[in-house]
């Protein structure tokens, strides 16, 4: 699993891990952890974050995905689907307002997996630490209203 999934080796809170085996093996998995969908802090915000709420009054979170692999030998044999489609399904359990992820511009294979499943696209820079940052997209999915 890749270490960033992680807080000091550890599964970080709020988040969930689900994996693939094959074998005893595992040759995929996906984290993703449940946080509060804000605006940015800026001039308009009076320099807080601005939490987005619901209709009711109620504030909504979103569940964003950490980390997505699936080994070489095993892509393109539904692996990366099934993850996906229990990214989305734990978020709906959780009662979250969405599923979103990062996916930089060289991950075809990704996109192509992505858009099938219906998410929306958002193209944007991700700001890295401490370097430039990199072009690539969000995927958004709403699953619950």
């Amino acid at each position: 699993m890749a270490q960033h999934a992680l807080h000091e080796g550890q599964p970080k809170p709020d988040t969930t891990y689900l994996g693939v085996t094959v074998e005893g093996a595992v040759i995929g998995h996906i984290a993703i952890r449940r946080q509060r969908l804000e605006v940015p802090p800026s001039a308009l915000t009076g320099g807080a974050p601005l939490v987005l709420h619901d209709g009711v009054g109620r504030p909504l979170d979103e569940m964003f995905v950490q980390t997505f692999a699936v080994e070489d030998g095993h892509r393109r044999q539904v692996h990366g689907r099934r993850l996906q489609q229990a990214a989305i399904q734990q978020t709906r359990q959780q009662g979250c307002y969405q599923l979103r992820s990062w996916s930089s511009a060289d991950a075809v294979a990704n996109y192509a997996l992505k858009l099938s499943l219906g998410f929306a696209v958002h193209p944007a820079l991700y700001p890295m630490p401490g370097g430039a940052p990199l072009s690539g997209v969000y995927f958004v999915m709403v699953v619950h209203s």
